[in-house]
């Protein structure tokens, strides 16, 4: 509880939106014989869930508490109905359904059933597993469903990483929020999860741990803090910058149209009488005069009154 409680106070100053704990029962979660299967370990899965299995709704409540203490929202991830409830009954704002979960309509739907918001990893699934598993979720009724583009691979190699997966799954659900579920490795910069802001995901989900050489099947390719901090500075720029793409002319623009864009004003003296040709014009700064689009209008026309080398020239200086 010590360590946990202070990865909520790490993740809430590194300026975290949340932060997820995982809750289940070893023996509820893999059959004996099951191995694990990710690099570095030999051991079965439920010994090495018994390790970390161990705790309850007390604690669980003591963490959701500091968390909210903070300003972040603390939530976890049930892979069983009887720990969805437990959480559900401590009053947790939202949830989250991993991937290797996504089949299980039992527990999409009760978690569907509390009516909060869900947030659905999709790795390793085919597209007709994700269909089906978003057709039961909004079949209960609840619409708050979130979907996560995700690799099931940990770690995951950059040039596997598929960031494409987000538009994939925007286009095929547009109505649903899509964000990542990031399993590659912490690079100098944490270029990846600003990407996948900056390519339309909602959400960023990253392994985190206070020191990535801890022993376990995911420190070393989790964010520590500092990296979580520069994570969050990195998307919180990306979000600064993407703006709402509107196109025309910028309240910032406006200074800068007015004194680099030019004008038309006359090449040499012009007399009254004279016919405008091209020859006659230049283009100038500031635009403070007619643009170059309306040079054509111009050529061809007698000067009405005299006009000096580098006048900006307007219509009344012109016949009709």
């Amino acid at each position: 509880m010590a360590l946990a409680r202070e990865m909520v106070e790490r993740a809430a100053d590194a300026g975290a939106d949340a932060i997820k704990f995982q809750t289940y029962k070893a023996e509820s979660l893999a059959r004996k014989e099951a191995q694990t299967y990710w690099k570095g370990t030999s051991v079965s899965q439920v010994e090495y869930y018994k390790r970390l299995d161990r705790f309850g709704s007390e604690q669980y409540s003591e963490l959701f508490a500091l968390a909210a203490s903070r300003g972040i929202v603390g939530f976890s991830t049930p892979f069983d109905v009887e720990n969805a409830q437990m959480l559900n009954d401590l009053g947790m704002p939202l949830f989250k359904i991993a991937s290797c979960d996504l089949p299980d309509h039992r527990l999409l739907r009760a978690v569907a059933g509390f009516g909060k918001p869900t947030i659905l990893s999709t790795g390793a699934s085919t597209v007709e597993e994700i269909d089906a598993a978003v057709r039961v979720f909004l079949g209960t009724g609840n619409d708050q469903l979130m979907l996560m583009a995700c690799m099931l691979s940990y770690p995951t190699d950059d040039g596997e990483a598929n960031l494409l997966r987000i538009r994939a799954l925007q286009a095929r659900y547009p109505a649903l929020s899509v964000g990542l579920s990031d399993h590659t490795q912490p690079d100098p910069h944490m270029v990846l999860p600003a990407a996948a802001i900056a390519i339309g995901a909602s959400m960023i989900e990253k392994h985190y741990t206070l020191d990535r050489t801890m022993t376990g099947s995911g420190h070393f390719f989790a964010v520590d803090p500092g990296s979580l901090a520069m994570m969050v500075q990195n998307i919180r720029l990306v979000e600064s910058a993407l703006g709402d793409g509107s196109l025309g002319v910028s309240r910032v623009e406006e200074a800068a149209r007015h004194s680099a864009r030019r004008s038309i004003v006359a090449n040499q003296p012009i007399a009254k009488g004279q016919v405008i040709t091209s020859a006659m014009l230049a283009m100038k700064r500031p635009a403070d005069g007619l643009p170059g689009s309306a040079m054509d209008q111009l050529i061809g026309r007698r000067a009405m009154v005299d006009i000096a080398a580098d006048q900006p020239l307007s219509f009344d200086m012109l016949d009709a």
